[in-house]
């Protein structure tokens, strides 16, 4: 009986020593991520002042477009490792067509840990958000905050009427859902696995489409420099942004007439 609990003893010391070793190497990952640039978000968020109000907390940030014509409501997943601030620029400017963007913080940069970011938004800002109810509601990210996105979107069809993804592509089989469906990604996109995305297509919903920046790289949806292992840019960060917001505009207009 001793030998067994010594046995028991030492099993429960050794799992206890893996789960530590664990969680120092998961926040070893996780502490070494992409940091906004300052220097362009400012630049847009100065440009755009005037037309677009942010709004931010620790739980995320609010842009709403000063004029109150609210075309729609476009939440926004970050991607892995990114700081979610980088895309301030890209939703500045999203606003500032007239739409109503939400950017949630997610839990060590990783939108898988909290899918449903969104959810808490709502319950955060109960009038705010009953005020844009009738508002069509997109949920839209980039590279692995997209695949999270759509793992939460398909507990949660009837609440969106689309689904926007940036250099990313769904895990999970939309292909009977009836949504609106939009992928953009660059052709200079050394970091998007190709093959994956080609092959995950059949996930797609029948009503999709998409488009290739010519030029354009993984990280510039975001503006956090570089990324490890991206091809090379043959368009600036800011072009990259514009495209994107005339690409999604362009998208939504098929809705709005």
């Amino acid at each position: 009986m001793k030998d067994k609990r010594k046995i028991f003893g030492r099993l429960i010391l050794v799992l206890v020593g893996v789960f530590a070793l664990c969680g120092i190497a998961f926040k070893l990952y996780t502490d070494r991520y992409y940091h906004e640039d300052t220097a362009i978000t400012g630049a847009i968020a100065e440009e755009y002042a005037d037309v677009v109000n942010s709004y931010s907390d620790d739980n995320g940030m609010v842009f709403l477009p000063k004029d109150g014509d609210y075309k729609a409501v476009i939440v926004f997943y970050p991607g892995g490792k990114v700081e979610y601030t980088a895309y301030s620029g890209l939703l500045y400017e999203l606003s500032a067509e007239g739409y109503i963007c939400l950017l949630p913080r997610m839990p060590e940069n990783l939108a898988f840990l909290q899918m449903n970011a969104v959810d808490g938004i709502k319950e955060r800002h109960p009038e705010e958000i009953a005020m844009v109810e009738s508002l069509d509601w997109y949920l839209a990210g980039h590279s692995l905050g997209g695949v999270a996105a759509c793992s939460y979107l398909q507990e949660h069809l009837d609440e969106y009427a689309g689904v926007i993804l940036c250099a990313s592509y769904p895990s999970v089989d939309l292909s009977d859902a009836n949504l609106r469906f939009l992928s953009i990604y660059g052709s200079n996109d050394g970091v998007l696995n190709l093959s994956k995305y080609k092959k995950n297509q059949k996930y797609w919903p029948a009503d999709s489409e998409e488009y290739v920046i010519q030029g354009g790289v993984h990280a510039y949806f975001g503006s956090y420099g570089q990324q490890q292992g991206d091809g090379k840019a043959k368009i600036s960060n800011e072009q990259q942004i514009k495209k994107t917001v005339e690409i999604i505009s362009e998208w939504m207009k098929d809705v709005e007439e």
